[in-house]
């Protein structure tokens, strides 16, 4: 069933690379049921590019579909520490702006 309020997703725990697969599914299934997501991440434990490339990938997903996909706030410690490392967050970079909205 397709919701009309936003539906916050919380991530916790991994959802690096060894847990990529679980986190596409959630990703996927709230893609499906709903029309607009907000992304929690203050509770990742562990992540990596993975994390952050399954994240943009659900977000075209979501956008091909005419769904949103955002992040509720700022990114989480953990996932800030990757986007500042891989360079994600440099203004040059497309996504940019996807990051540190809430920043």
């Amino acid at each position: 069933m397709t919701g009309s309020s936003i539906f916050t997703l919380v991530l916790t725990g991994d959802t690096s690379v060894k847990s990529a697969q679980d986190l596409l599914g959630r990703l996927k299934e709230a893609v499906a049921g709903q029309d607009a997501i907000a992304l929690d991440t203050s509770e990742i434990a562990q992540a990596d590019v993975t994390t952050v490339q399954t994240l943009l990938a659900a977000r075209r997903k979501a956008e091909a579909l005419g769904k949103s996909l955002t992040l509720k706030g700022p990114p989480g410690p953990k996932l800030q520490a990757v986007l500042e490392g891989a360079g994600f967050l440099n203004p040059a970079q497309p996504t940019a702006r996807f990051w540190t909205e809430h920043i």
